[in-house]
């Protein structure tokens, strides 16, 4: 088959059409999308610009998740160490309670010191995020980590708040006081420095009054050094938890940073790619006009033969 061969002016303005028509594509395509660089063949170097910048966003958004968990399991440690310090003054109270009060009442006094103190082993016991406990053992230990890097991390090491080790004397020492299911009210007073139950002193007289008096100072004593370090075992956790806070307004801030600076490499101009299009179209329509022209000159040149 013989090829019909085009005027130049015919081919010109059939080329410039079909060079318009792929910029009208190719704008259609920005303004549909809103990206001007959509693939590597666009701008290789903007291309993969920002897939390194989306990429350190996407990683350190996984680590975000990390830090999130990782604060809510340290609040509930921070949570669970201000109801035990409750629980220790309302045994700090008792005594001092117990110091006038009827032998009944001190009866009482024992069994309730006994139930505040099994009460401080079960909310111990209850105190695990996601399977962790941080209050019953020194040997666990929450790690989250920040980034990729292997040393960028924070490490919270447990505690052990068993009753065994919460209970501390004079010195700081644990008193081992352990608690079990039963009467375990003469058991508990005794390791915290009564020789017997509460309600075995005769408060009427002088000097029962005064070994209990004495006894009873010592008691205190001992549950305001068990309440001081449960303070500052909570403050060390409380400044772990502003640590990750810390971490995570930083984490949301970089990975917003990192995605803006990805989308100033590939985003479209909007406004500019209509403006674009609008004045592609009118070229497209003085195309076609002037390929119908080049095409009306033929058509003159062929009523010479008529």
């Amino acid at each position: 088959m013989t090829d019909i061969a085009l005027s130049a002016a015919s081919r010109s303005n059939l080329l410039s059409l079909q060079t318009t028509q792929s910029f009208v594509n190719r704008t259609q395509n920005r303004l549909s999308t809103g990206k001007a660089v959509s693939s590597v063949i666009d701008d290789a170097l903007k291309f993969f610009s920002a897939k390194s910048l989306t990429d350190r966003a996407g990683d350190l958004s996984a680590r975000k998740d990390s830090i999130d968990q990782g604060i809510n399991a340290l609040k509930v440690v921070v949570e669970t160490t201000t109801r035990l310090e409750q629980f220790v003054n309302q045994m700090r109270g008792l005594v001092n309670s117990s110091r006038a009060s009827t032998a009944d009442q001190r009866k009482e006094f024992t069994s309730q010191i006994a139930s505040l103190a099994w009460q401080v082993q079960k909310l111990v016991d209850d105190t695990s995020y996601q399977g962790q406990n941080l209050l019953n053992s020194s040997a666990s230990k929450l790690t989250v980590y920040f980034s990729e890097k292997a040393d960028s991390k924070l490490d919270v090491n447990g505690i052990n708040f068993n009753a065994s080790k919460f209970f501390l004397n004079s010195a700081g020492v644990a008193l081992d006081l352990k608690v079990s299911a039963g009467d375990l009210g003469k058991a508990i007073v005794t390791k915290l420095g009564f020789a017997s139950a509460l309600s075995a002193f005769k408060l009427s007289v002088a000097a029962d009054l005064a070994s209990f008096n004495k006894v009873a100072d010592l008691v205190v004593n001992r549950l305001e050094k068990t309440i001081s370090n449960l303070r500052a075992k909570s403050a060390a956790f409380g400044n772990s938890v502003a640590i990750l806070q810390v971490r995570l307004d930083f984490t949301k801030n970089y990975t917003n940073i990192l995605t803006e600076g990805s989308d100033k490499l590939t985003l479209a101009d909007l406004n500019e790619e209509g403006a674009n299009l609008l004045a592609l179209q009118t070229r497209q329509q003085l195309g076609i006009q002037a390929l119908s022209f080049a095409g009306q000159s033929e058509q003159a040149v062929l009523g010479l033969f008529r």
